[in-house]
């Protein structure tokens, strides 16, 4: 029998806010790892697309922290209760767990370095958790991550009200999930399915569209926190004063309609810059919005590993 490489463990945590929350990790089998990557996750999926590339950190030596946000995978606590979360402070929630994991992975690894890392609605997450916290962190990843424009924000944030006045704020919002989906789709022929624009790969969105925590609706008030989120992670990141050396990579595809085809990956880029940050590095590969399931996704976890082994002891 070959001797195991990894060890897995699924648990539970409680936050600040009494929250109980999902967590997978990944970690070597011996000895301590090297480096610890923390990830929080995109809107829609769950701890479990994280498994082959939790896996890949674990056999190189590396760890792996995920938890499910509220109203997604194990936190949500059944598949019916998918999309649902607090209406007054959900996102306010989304960070305390975010900060209840750092602070498990540091009470339980101190002297190893964590790296922190955000896909999709998880870089927006992740930027704000290092405006609002003062944790110290390797490095800081952002992945599929996008922009959305001030005056697209306050019509989005305008649609939300309405829809909540009228339907209810625990209302699944059918119309902006498919407004989302179609605007993301249209840009690829042929469209089997809406959610073309996850990957280029026909395997990898089979299995996104079979898996049943993934690309499911919404409520109204996921949708009013998402708003909140981004209005407060545009707000806090222009008085941003986290030490200027520390890595930051930001990655996306070129065939992303998320990331309007990699130009809001070298804008968000730029907005760094500008704030004198000095360890900025920036990768548009060839894929669509989820590089870690796209046809190349080896290519991808190497780049990764080879971008933290690089800062491990970056100061």
């Amino acid at each position: 029998m070959e001797a195991q490489i990894i060890k897995e463990q699924s648990f539970f945590l409680n936050s600040s806010m009494q929250e109980r929350f999902f967590v997978k990790s990944y970690l070597p089998a011996t000895g301590k790892p090297k480096g610890i990557l923390q990830i929080m996750h995109g809107m829609a999926e769950h701890h479990g697309r994280y498994h082959e590339f939790g896996s890949f950190l674990a056999e190189h030596g590396y760890g792996a922290f995920i938890n499910d946000h509220p109203g997604h995978g194990q936190t949500a606590g059944s598949i019916d209760r998918l999309g649902y979360i607090s209406n007054q402070r959900g996102w306010e929630i989304m960070l305390e767990n975010s900060r209840a994991l750092y602070t498990h992975i540091r009470k339980n690894q101190p002297e190893i370095p964590v790296f922190l890392m955000g896909h999709s609605m998880g870089s927006i997450l992740a930027r704000h958790f290092m405006t609002v916290y003062p944790v110290y962190v390797q490095g800081l990843v952002l992945s599929g991550t996008f922009d959305m424009p001030g005056s697209t924000l306050r019509a989005l944030n305008l649609l939300v009200k309405t829809q909540s006045l009228f339907f209810g704020s625990n209302k699944k919002s059918y119309w902006f999930n498919r407004f989302f989906f179609h605007n993301f789709n249209k840009h690829f022929k042929p469209r089997p399915t809406e959610f073309e624009w996850i990957s280029s790969s026909r395997e990898e969105i089979d299995q996104y569209v079979n898996d049943p925590y993934c690309g499911f609706d919404c409520s109204v008030a996921f949708y009013r926190n998402l708003a909140f989120g981004i209005f407060a992670m545009k707000k806090a990141h222009h008085n941003l004063k986290y030490r200027k050396t520390i890595p930051l990579l930001i990655m996306g595809g070129q065939d992303d309609p998320v990331g309007n085809f990699g130009k809001d990956a070298m804008k968000i880029h730029s907005e760094f810059y500008k704030q004198h940050f000095q360890n900025l590095k920036v990768k548009v590969f060839r894929g669509r919005h989820e590089m870690l399931h796209e046809a190349e996704k080896e290519k991808v976890f190497n780049y990764l590993l080879k971008w933290m082994d690089e800062h491990l002891h970056t100061r």
